[in-house]
């Protein structure tokens, strides 16, 4: 868990979070230095909290401390109320690694080898021609999907070349939620480039990574919006599926890529990020217990046969062949074929899912970020066809790529199509 689990933990000195009088109970916390009351973001009830610190009716929290200096005072009302304004010169936030990083804002000149970080920038409305002077190699290579940054310094995620780094003289850095390989916080500390490491792409932490960066870079108002949409279209799946009892939910294997891994079986457990798109959309996840570091297990074909999955959801990754944005019409050949070979396998046909046909190929680019409400809308109406039968999951993925990326929609994300 991220430093979110770190404030949870510092309240639980306190008996439980709705004991601190208040101190919001909310689905995600907005981890800024100055969100006093521990809720989705920053505004004058955290002015009237730090108030009540002040004045010793009500006990300090991980983020009072708006300011960084160790105490909690008048300067930070201060720099609370230069943040409300959207007048603050910098900012502490909690990153995805635990890290208190305090930064110069807004960031005029970024390099992103998040890929998820890029794609919040572009739907808040972030200029990423002009802010971003170098970007991951991967966006390099999807021409169709990032138009804009083909120009741009690549930097190989993973291994990157802090000379190259120096050199470009980024404000921050945008890593992924672990560094990784060589990425070195302290490499970054020694060539005086600031770094934070954002997830951007599981549900339990996404819309504060949204508002973290429409802080960052001064988008504030459209960071909101991008929330209450990601909202709007999620409570709409979930209010209709939790009013189905646990005995009509379908069981589901959620096996990714099937095209790499097949014959060996794997299935996401519930450490996984998709767990939340599962519970979203009204699922069971048979491999929720299994035991996995990793979010994936390895399973017998006798485990599944035991386990008995309604539904089979197998993600493939995006590729020009295969599925997502920048595919091709030979796409929807290959993502046929590979749910041929899942129905046909000596295991699964003997599981309600292969004898029902209910083995279903959705691109993994659906399962994160932004973009995971429309692939959560996907599931729920094979889940439930009758429940979402107003349901345009596809309307939602154009809303997304036109109105919050600015790009045409198009490309391939679901086998069976629904519409």
């Amino acid at each position: 868990m991220r430093a979110i689990s770190l404030i949870f933990l510092y309240l639980a000195s306190f008996a439980f979070l709705g004991g601190v009088p208040g101190v919001s109970a909310t689905d995600y916390v907005l981890e800024i230095f100055g969100n006093a009351n521990m809720d989705e973001n920053i505004d004058d009830a955290d002015i009237s909290y730090v108030q009540e610190i002040i004045s010793g009716n009500s006990k300090p929290t991980e983020l009072a401390d708006a300011n960084q200096d160790g105490r909690i005072d008048s300067t930070d009302l201060d720099r609370i109320g230069e943040i409300i304004k959207g007048e603050e010169s910098e900012l502490t936030i909690v990153d995805a690694q635990g890290r208190n990083v305090t930064l110069n804002v807004p960031i005029k000149r970024a390099i992103a080898i998040n890929s998820g970080s890029m794609e919040i920038m572009r739907a808040i409305g972030a200029d990423l021609k002009t802010v971003l002077v170098g970007v991951t190699s991967y966006a390099l290579k999807d021409p169709l999907y990032w138009p804009e940054l083909q120009d741009k310094a690549s930097i190989t995620y993973g291994s990157p070349d802090y000379e190259q780094i120096a050199k470009l003289k980024p404000d921050l850095v945008i890593l992924y939620k672990k560094p990784h390989k060589d990425e070195s916080f302290e490499k970054y500390e020694t060539i005086n480039v600031p770094v934070i490491s954002l997830n951007c792409h599981d549900y339990e932490t996404l819309y504060s990574d949204i508002l973290i960066l429409g802080e960052l870079f001064k988008r504030k108002e459209t960071a909101n919006d991008l929330v209450d949409w990601c909202q709007d279209y999620r409570t709409n799946v979930q209010e209709r599926t939790a009013g189905v009892s646990e005995d009509k939910k379908p069981k589901v294997m959620f096996y990714g890529f099937p095209d790499t891994y097949y014959p060996i079986l794997k299935a996401r457990t519930g450490e996984s990020g998709i767990q939340a798109t599962l519970d979203g959309a009204g699922a069971i996840n048979i491999a929720y217990d299994l035991n996995s570091s990793s979010g994936t297990a390895d399973v017998d074909p006798e485990w599944v046969i035991a386990a008995n999955p309604d539904v089979i959801i197998g993600s493939l990754s995006a590729g020009e062949a295969k599925a997502g944005y920048s595919a091709n019409e030979s796409s929807i050949e290959y993502m046929k074929n590979v749910r041929d070979r899942l129905l046909n396998d000596s295991a699964i046909k003997l599981t309600n899912a292969g004898k029902d046909g209910k083995v279903f190929i959705i691109c993994t680019d659906l399962n994160r970020g932004p973009i995971e409400v429309a692939g959560m809308a996907y599931l729920a109406k094979y889940f439930y066809p009758d429940l979402f039968e107003d349901l345009k999951p596809q309307k939602i993925l154009e809303e997304y790529f036109e109105d919050w990326q600015g790009i045409s929609y198009r490309g391939a994300y679901v086998y069976p199509p629904l519409e």
